[in-house]
């Protein structure tokens, strides 16, 4: 995503310019260890798309960026992840207090980034509404597990046999909500009319609905994908959508034995590759790709209110990747 990586120098300045020197590594190495930047792409070619200047967009993109990234920092505190983007996570590398104090640094640069922005009220009314989603849905996601944590609220409010529906309110807030707010202020970059940055808002939406499908599916199905293999069965998350699905056409045996994976203390590798070979047993890949398929015709619909042009064609591109991607 070569043109989302156009914020990299803003936001590494942005570390740069107030934080103390034997620290500053520690910030940078997030954003160094690589990333598809896709959601920065999302705001730049929505913005070009909609008629406004790319340069109106990169603040604004850096922004999203900087949500994006704060955000996997604390999911990979609160998972305990120890490989994202192919190497160590940074609570592996800084440690967990450490790591939860960049990724506190993260969300006040990112507010400092929001005020040289053009309609930086609105983009922080975005912003702020995206975050309180984002940890919602971190929230939710939490209670989509099976085990292993024994925290007061978690052990009373477990979902324990989950329908699709509040899945997709799961994944809504999760990941959407962030796609959703990348397509909306890149319409606000662009100054567009009202219509216009509604439509890119419900695009967004929609494609990053099909987005935490396909990842769900590539952790259960895929490979080299950069992260830990079978990650989401390891951490006892029900909440996949390939697992969801998957478990509608097993066998009652079969559906007990992919559960008893899941609430188990702790699962080794053996075990989730077990799971994965249960799943793969059904057609639940293909049914999952048709989904998002289905979300992102959906959502490519609503970029018919703009003008044809190389950044909506772009747009589009970019869009397939979403279903088309192997990683």
């Amino acid at each position: 995503m070569e043109m989302g990586r156009r914020v990299d120098p803003i936001i590494l300045e942005a570390l740069s310019a107030s934080s103390p020197p034997d620290f500053l590594s520690s910030l940078k190495y997030h954003f160094e260890a690589g990333g598809k930047r896709m959601r920065a792409a999302l705001v730049i070619l929505s913005c070009a798309s909609a008629g406004g200047k790319i340069q109106n967009a990169l603040r604004p993109a850096a922004v999203v960026e900087m949500i994006h990234n704060y955000s996997l920092v604390m999911d990979d505190l609160i998972d305990r992840g120890e490989v994202r983007r192919g190497k160590p996570t940074v609570r592996v590398v800084a440690g967990d207090s450490v790591s939860l104090l960049i990724a506190m640094y993260y969300r006040e640069i990112l507010d400092q980034i929001i005020q040289s922005c053009v309609r930086s009220t609105r983009i922080r009314k975005i912003a702020v509404r995206a975050m309180k989603d984002i940890i919602d849905g971190e929230r939710l996601d939490l209670l989509f597990e099976q085990a292993e944590r024994d925290e007061p609220y978690l052990e009373s409010n477990r979902i324990t046999d989950p329908s699709f529906r509040q899945y997709l309110e799961m994944i809504g807030k999760k990941t959407a909500a962030l796609f959703r707010a990348a397509s909306e202020i890149g319409g606000h970059a662009a100054k567009a009319r009202p219509r216009v940055v509604d439509s890119l808002s419900e695009f967004g939406w929609k494609a990053g609905l099909a987005f935490q499908i396909m990842d769900d599916v590539l952790d259960i199905c895929g490979s080299n994908t950069g992260k830990q293999v079978g990650k989401d069965v390891i951490e006892h998350k029900l909440g996949n959508s390939a697992i969801l699905i998957g478990m509608r056409y097993l066998t009652d045996r079969k559906k007990a034995e992919l559960l008893k994976i899941l609430r188990s203390k702790r699962v080794p590798f053996r075990m989730a590759r077990r799971a994965q070979r249960l799943v793969a047993q059904t057609p639940a890949e293909i049914e999952c790709r048709e989904i998002a398929k289905a979300y992102l015709d959906e959502a490519k619909q609503r970029l018919s209110i703009l003008k044809d042009s190389e950044y909506k064609r772009s747009l589009m591109v970019l869009s397939d990747l979403v279903v088309s991607r192997r990683f």
